[in-house]
């Protein structure tokens, strides 16, 4: 896991969107890599690590999500198997694009280790399971650390731990979707206090919180991923899909050119188009020859040519050599 100097790393964040079909995973992932992000993220977990048989789904999972089917049995249902994540990890490297995973319990993290990834994801949810994070510590791979729900003091607690570690810090708000109203992307100045570090995990509907962060400084951004965010599930609604995702990659590689150098003086390039957009002094009307130059008989028009039009006021009352022409350019030469 390699980050550019100057743009953010952009993480499309497939999570469960595959459905548990690995068909689908496969065509996400080459749909990433097609949109320009520089990695893809999965989800491993075993289903009762989240969730037992009587566990309630929250107000926007039954929304989302089928009544009929349990939390429990839909996360069994979306969860992938060791062979088919091995199989995503080698594509993932045959088309370079890193493959990072969320971690969320022990059995998980061993067979990550035989997945070789290039970072591993601490969700919002395992802020405070001191135990697994003290595992993936050991592992001394990049980690990325999103801290939804996460108090001052749990980060802290979190970064001490990890503090032989390369660390990125996401901000991220655990609402899903997560309202514009509580986004909060100024949480993220605070959390620079904290750890150099910093980046978004954005929950939110719409690209819009994406791009603001990477406008930020966001050194990592991170986007649920999906092909039709009108699919039903628990995070079609809130994830990008190709077009989208290209979007907000274009936008990270594009959005410092945009800011510029911040110069006041303007480029040679744009110095070149004052000949055809600036104004020089014409003729108004026929001037005879020894006819003075008064605001009657002149204009000031484009393109620039001889007289600038800021020297309107200095060549009043001068008199003119020869008979110009109307709409003529007055020339230095012609007038005394």
């Amino acid at each position: 896991m390699k980050l550019k100097k100057d743009k953010t790393y952009i993480i499309a964040e497939i999570g469960i969107n595959h459905e548990g079909n690995l068909k689908k995973a496969i065509k996400l992932v080459r749909e990433a890599k097609n949109s320009g992000a520089d990695a893809v993220k999965f989800q491993m977990f075993k289903p009762e690590t989240l969730a037992n048989i009587t566990s309630q789904k929250t107000e926007d999972q039954k929304k989302s999500l089928s009544k009929k089917e349990t939390l429990y049995k839909m996360l069994k249902r979306v969860s992938l198997r060791k062979n088919d994540l091995m199989k995503l990890r080698r594509l993932s490297k045959n088309l370079k694009i890193d493959f990072i995973c969320s971690i969320f319990d022990d059995e998980s993290l061993k067979i990550s280790k035989k997945l070789n990834l290039d970072a591993y994801k601490i969700a919002s949810s395992d802020l405070t399971d001191l135990n697994l994070i003290k595992k993936i510590s050991k592992l001394k791979k990049p980690i990325i650390l999103s801290t939804g729900m996460g108090s001052k003091t749990e980060i802290a607690k979190v970064l001490k731990i990890l503090k032989k570690n390369k660390i990125y810090l996401l901000h991220c708000v655990s609402m899903y979707p997560c309202p514009k109203d509580f986004v909060n992307l100024k949480r993220m100045t605070f959390l620079k206090k904290m750890h150099d570090n910093v980046g978004y995990s954005d929950h939110s509907l719409g690209v819009e919180a994406s791009l603001i962060a990477i406008s930020m400084g966001a050194k990592i951004l991170e986007k649920h991923f999906t092909i039709n965010k009108n699919n039903i599930g628990a995070d079609h609604i809130l994830s990008a899909d190709p077009k989208d995702l290209k979007i907000i990659c274009d936008f990270a590689l594009n959005y410092k050119k945009i800011l510029g150098s911040g110069s006041i003086e303007p480029s040679v390039k744009e110095k070149k188009m004052r000949k055809f957009f600036r104004k020089s002094i014409y003729a108004s009307r026929k001037i005879s020859r020894g006819e003075k130059i008064n605001e009657t008989n002149i204009k000031s028009m484009r393109p620039q040519s001889h007289i600038k039009s800021e020297e309107f006021y200095k060549i009043l009352g001068k008199k003119v050599k020869k008979n110009i022409k109307t709409y003529e350019p007055i020339k230095k030469n012609q007038i005394s």
